[in-house]
């Protein structure tokens, strides 16, 4: 027997008059599943559409110092630019455990992300800082930690103060 269109078309015939034939039995379930597979589906999104919305809030907030919405900032926007509110990791104490002097720049940046700012000092005994900060303008209620290298290795930890922040909450 040559494969051709006809013998194709006679041969699948069989098998498709039995699928729709089982198929038609199962009708009512399988669109009661979908039915509640869209629902579970609308659920979902709302949630995650409710979570983008605190998300964004909480980072205009943090990036504000927690005053109004000041995102017209150049630095702000630098900030959140640069993936700073990417992987707010640097946010959670458990992550500054691994921080102690003698390691280097990247594995503080496994630790605890990329930091918001670094820049070269010039200080003699000091090559570079990384500063994890909140707010670029206020000190007083911001969540900020600071680590210094020479020549690729930490030299110097400040974390940033979590117990001040909760209280403050």
């Amino acid at each position: 027997m040559r494969i051709s269109p006809i013998n194709t078309a006679l041969l699948l015939t069989p098998a498709l008059l039995l699928s729709t034939a089982v198929g038609a039995g199962d009708s009512p379930s399988l669109e009661a599943r979908i039915t509640s597979l869209e629902g579970r589906l609308a659920a979902l999104e709302q949630r995650l559409a409710t979570n983008e919305k605190a998300t964004e809030t909480a980072q205009i907030m943090a990036v504000s110092g927690g005053v109004g919405n000041s995102l017209s900032n150049n630095a702000a926007l630098d900030i959140m630019a640069n993936s700073a509110w990417r992987n707010l990791r640097w946010t959670r104490p458990v992550q500054w455990q691994g921080v102690v002097p003698g390691i280097s720049e990247a594995e503080v940046i496994q630790f605890l992300g990329e930091p918001p700012r670094s820049v070269k000092s010039l200080k003699p005994r000091v090559d570079k800082v990384f500063y994890y900060e909140t707010s670029l303008g206020d000190q007083s209620n911001a969540l900020s930690g600071r680590i210094s290298f020479r020549d690729g290795k930490v030299i110097e930890v400040r974390k940033p103060n979590f117990q001040a922040k909760e209280t403050a909450q």
